[in-house]
Order: C-alpha cells, then sequence, then structure tokens
C-alpha cells in the first residue's frame, strides 16, 4: 500500500506545480522522481507562458523533445542531476534559451544543438562524459556566451588547451 501511496503523492506534487506554474511561468518539477514526462503535464499548462524549466534531480533518460515545441519562449532550462544521455537538436531551434544547466547527467557528446542557440549566455554540462568539443565552433557560434562550465568531463588535454587558448576575454570559463 506504501507504494501507491507514494505514487500518490508524486501525481499530487506533480499536479500542484503544474498549477503554481500557470501563475509563475516557472515549472519546477524538479526532485519529482520523474523517469519521463507525461503529456499529462503539457495538458495542464496548456495556453500558460513558461518562460523556465525545472526537471532537476529526477531520473529522466530523455530529454523531453516537447519541452522545444510546448515551451517555445523558455529562457532558462534546468535539466540536472538526471541520467539524460544527450540533447537532441530540436533543442536548436530553441531561440529565446539563455541558460541551460545539463550539469551531471550522462552526455557523451557535446551537442550540436547547442551551436544554434545565438542568445545562450549560460551553460553548465558539467560532470558528464564529455571527451570533444569543436572549440572554434562553441567561441563563434556562441558569441554572447558569458559563462560555461566543463569540469569533471574526461575532456582531452588538447580540447581543455584550445578551450583556454582561445577563450574570449569577457567569457567566464571552467574546466
Amino acid at each position: 500500500m506504501s507504494i501507491v501511496l507514494a505514487a500518490g503523492r508524486g501525481v499530487t506534487q506533480v499536479v500542484e506545480r503544474c498549477e503554481a506554474a500557470k501563475e509563475s511561468g516557472f515549472l519546477d518539477l524538479s526532485s519529482c522522481q520523474l523517469m519521463y514526462m507525461a503529456d499529462a503535464v503539457y495538458m495542464l499548462i496548456k495556453e500558460h507562458e513558461i518562460t523556465r524549466v525545472s526537471i532537476q534531480d529526477n531520473a529522466m533518460k530523455k530529454f523531453p523533445k516537447k519541452f522545444v515545441i510546448k515551451f517555445p519562449t523558455a529562457t532558462i532550462l534546468n535539466m540536472a542531476n538526471n541520467e539524460i544521455e544527450e540533447i537532441p537538436d530540436e533543442v536548436g531551434s530553441w531561440k529565446s534559451l539563455k541558460g541551460i544547466n545539463g550539469a551531471k547527467n550522462k552526455i557523451s557528446k557535446f551537442p550540436d544543438a547547442i551551436f544554434n542557440l545565438e542568445n545562450l549566455i549560460y551553460l553548465d554540462l558539467n560532470g558528464n562524459l564529455i571527451e570533444d568539443v569543436d572549440v572554434e565552433k562553441l567561441y563563434t557560434s556562441l558569441p554572447g556566451l558569458v559563462k560555461i562550465n566543463l569540469s569533471e568531463n574526461p575532456l582531452k588535454d588538447e580540447v581543455k588547451e584550445r578551450l583556454k587558448n582561445q577563450k574570449p576575454v569577457k567569457l567566464d570559463l571552467i574546466v
């Protein structure tokens, strides 16, 4: 019976947070023990503008692609502390996005979609499995980038050197 009660509390928590998001524009589904994003979430906040989304501290393995379609005006995405393996190409069309926290996931390849986020100013991908980054493309594609954290990744030494040597003056780089 305790599993059923816990599941019921989890559903109630998600519904309450969706209701709060209608007022605040901030969909905070962090620490909800989510393994995936149910369509019911999108139905609950239909026709409301969501500008910030947090799915931090869950057990999600896949990035919810519908985020890009359902939250087109989102500026902040926090997906830290999940088990997400990749950020899909669809994210590249999210033109209003200014900050991504994708720390402590299982991302093994630097997401190409990020190169299309021309308004991005903050990117945290620390604690993933990334070995390589197209440094030139990173710095030319994202001229507004103010802070990037790639620490705790198995980055190759030559990539770390290029990141440091080619870094724009205004950029706060953590490797």
